[in-house]
């Protein structure tokens, strides 16, 4: 070809694609400005519901978002994501999660890199908001934001050109670069879950996250002028949440989701939910989380036997499991004890499981549908049930989905529910297949399950165990990715049980056993297990604290925990469960634990609060059960009775910091003021408490006081509840 026409072609080819390039500026710019956006150098701005956005043109990323008196200036939000063993943006560390227990949340693992080349390939206005995407290699990621409740959401959409499927092994949301805050005095924290309180970022290094040991929606950042609160929900898997800093010393917080599954070409993966909301003026900086989730539509269940609930009481005819199940009583023999139960105060028994299981561990079942012959089989249970309704006692059964062992008949005639692995075998997790809680006929032999015992038998609701979801199933039947069976279908099964309750023509009470304080549990859950509050008392009692600063560190803990549950949410509250007496955290009673002094002060503190109180079989009088420690039946009697005579379960709870050992608190009616002081004395020398004026009446008390000037005495490990007035 002739060079001189060779170079005109190019040149004309050239000329074209700048022109055509140009004619696509101007209109991306004319759709900003005719869509919402406005131009502002190399930003945009995006401005809805008196709310402005900020968006670099060139990054891509939001680094402003303000209202009518307060703004978060930050670096952006990215979404990295691990694909084929990597992240693809290099902010993490890649680590499979295929190792992973259903208890275990992913490794938060921070890189110090920069981002890589990539491509800002729209910024597109929605009618709800605007749409980022962003291109790198094969892949998108699409970030939907929008405005609404004063703050800013966004979703995240991953999505691949490739024909071939690509695993996704792990999904972050990180929150870069937040400015205003000098290290120096700027502290974090995970309300609602643990590790407890305020933690400074001058504690930790660069790139070194400290995380949540729960999946944590709230992350709160602050210094001693403001703060900003950070909110994720992913309903689909757990995450973990943690908090760092950058090497410019700005903080910092993450949120990695345990997504497993495929993308292709034409299935992309949506992840999860960040809030970004602006604090408002005089706003408390915790309540308003709870104004939030009730602005999404988070709520508490609508048909519920919760308000009937005030103490449950957990046990089983054969006895306890750090005894070995010695008794060996059938249910109708069991049933000689409700009595007992009754007369304590208690309004519910939590069975551990009487469905037929493995003589190894009543948590491996073989069939639900059969109540085990070696406690009395369908009739004994009918029996028990009737003796604790004539005692006015609630009855939960305690149901345990994931499976049996896979050589029983049940597992191998439901192989199809069980979740597999991407080369198609079996979950096994606990030495039981990981039946998939999503898949559709499951969830409708869940259904029928409960229905049949509330019909058969006046079953009144459930524990559930592992509800927290199973091991990821690449073979879903339900379509869903591989981890939807895990958070998800935690949820799923709750539902599904919930609902053979109502079809059995009960008021359903459900007590799963979640552990992740996730609003996306709370409208399918009367009692929320309190794994939190107990991990908090876990590690205050393993910290080395003075009384003082123990009795700090709870009620911050409570009360803070209580501004950032969905309203109304219900707690079950305990210094010991099953599991915790036998193999997981200190595997000992309370009484062994702590002293049998301090245990009582602390069953007062966690009976006498809102939510409800709950034993393990044994904790009234170790003796029954050839374990160390005093009969305690009185005091449970006087400390129950003492809650139900005085203690209103729909009275508000205010927490007080004393400084001081006591442990003090109002209980209190939102309404007419009417209110009770409680306060429980947590050491063992006595401790005075100045009152203020008409609180002189003592109402009931455990342990020996006296009242003086204007002061109330208390004994060590005493406890009272005096009448009291509060402003609501």
């Amino acid at each position: 070809m002739n060079t001189q026409l060779h170079k005109k072609i190019i040149l004309s080819i050239c000329i074209l694609f700048l022109l055509a390039g140009a004619a696509a500026l101007t209109g991306c710019a004319d759709s900003f400005s005719k869509k919402g956006f406005q131009k502002d150098g190399e930003n945009l701005v995006y401005s809805s519901d008196g709310i402005s956005v900020v968006i670099n043109k060139n990054t891509g990323m939001v680094t402003q978002i303000s209202g009518a008196d307060t703004s978060l200036s930050l670096e952006g939000v990215v979404v990295d994501a691990g694909l084929d063993e990597k992240y693809l943006f290099e902010q993490l560390g890649y680590k499979s999660l295929d190792s992973l227990a259903t208890y275990e949340l992913p490794l938060l693992w921070l890189k110090r890199k920069e981002l890589p080349d990539y491509a800002v390939t729209s910024i597109t206005a929605q009618t709800d908001g605007f749409t980022v995407a962003i291109g790198i290699e094969d892949y998108t990621v699409t970030y939907h934001y929008r405005i609404s409740n004063q703050a800013l959401s966004v979703d995240a959409s991953l999505s691949t050109s490739s024909k071939e499927p690509v695993l996704v092994n792990g999904v972050a949301f990180l929150v870069r670069g937040i400015e205003g805050y000098s290290l120096s005095d700027t502290t974090f924290e995970f309300p609602g879950s643990t590790p407890d309180g305020r933690i400074p970022f001058s504690d930790s290094s660069h790139y070194r996250a400290t995380v949540s040991d729960y999946s944590a929606p709230v992350v709160q950042i602050a210094d001693a002028s403001h703060y900003h609160n950070i909110l994720f929900v992913n309903e689909v898997e757990k995450w973990t949440s943690g908090c760092y800093f950058d090497e410019a010393e700005r903080p910092c917080a993450a949120f990695l989701s345990a997504a497993e599954g495929y993308i292709s070409a034409d299935s992309p993966m949506e992840i999860g939910t960040l809030y970004l909301p602006l604090p408002k003026t005089g706003e408390d900086a915790y309540a308003s989380v709870s104004g939030f989730w009730s602005a999404l539509g988070y709520h508490t269940p609508e048909n519920s036997a919760a308000d009937t609930l005030s103490a449950v009481y957990s046990g089983h005819p054969y006895g306890t499991m750090d005894t070995g199940y010695f008794n060996q009583l059938t249910l109708g023999e069991y049933a000689q004890s409700l009595q007992d139960i009754a007369d304590m105060g208690f309004s519910a028994v939590w069975l551990l499981p009487v469905f037929q299981h493995t003589g190894d561990n009543v948590y491996e079942p073989i069939d639900q549908g059969l109540i085990d012959a070696r406690y009395g089989g369908l009739e004994e249970a009918r029996a028990y049930i009737e003796e604790a309704h004539a005692q006015n006692i609630k009855v939960l059964f305690d149901f345990v989905p994931h499976g049996p062992r896979p050589v029983y008949p049940f597992a191998k005639e439901h192989e199809d529910w069980v979740s597999k692995d991407q080369n198609g075998n079996n979950r096994i997790e606990w030495e039981c297949v990981s039946f998939d809680y999503n898949h559709p006929e499951y969830y409708d032999y869940t259904i029928d399950l409960a229905k049949y015992y509330a019909e058969t038998i006046d079953l009144d609701g459930a524990r559930i165990d592992c509800s927290m979801g199973g091991l990821p199933n690449y073979f879903s039947a339900a379509g869903l990715r591989a981890s939807a069976s895990g958070l998800q279908g935690g949820v799923n099964i709750v539902k599904a049980i919930r609902e053979g309750f109502a079809a059995g023509g009960k008021t359903p009470l459900l007590l799963p056993e979640n552990f992740h304080p996730s609003p996306a549990y709370a409208s399918c859950t009367d009692v929320f297990y309190d794994m939190p509050l107990y991990r908090c008392m876990y590690s205050l009692n393993h910290a080395g604290l003075s009384d003082a600063e123990y009795v700090s560190r709870l009620a911050h803990f409570l009360s803070v925990e209580q501004a950032v549950s969905v309203a109304g949410q219900k707690k079950l509250r305990f210094l010991g469960n099953h599991d915790t007496v036998t193999w997981t955290f200190d595997a000992e009673r309370a009484q062994t634990l702590y002293g049998t002094g301090r245990a009582k002060a602390l069953w007062m503190a966690i009976g006498w609060i809102d939510g409800v109180l709950y034993i393990y079989q044994g904790d009234e009088d170790p003796a029954a059960y050839h374990l160390e420690g005093e009969n305690l039946t009185d005091f449970f009697t006087q400390l129950l009775s003492a809650k139900e005579s005085f203690l209103p379960q729909d009275y508000a709870t205010r927490y007080l910091d004393t400084q001081t050992p006591v442990f003090a608190f109002y209980r209190y009616d939102t309404e007419s003021g009417d209110a009770r002081l409680v306060l429980i004395n947590l050491s063992d020398t006595t401790q005075s408490y100045s009152l203020s004026e008409g609180e002189d009446s003592v109402l009931a008390a455990i342990g020996d006081y006296s009242l003086a000037d204007g002061a109330l005495s208390l004994s060590p490990y005493a406890g009272v509840i005096l009448q009291a007035e509060v402003t609501p």
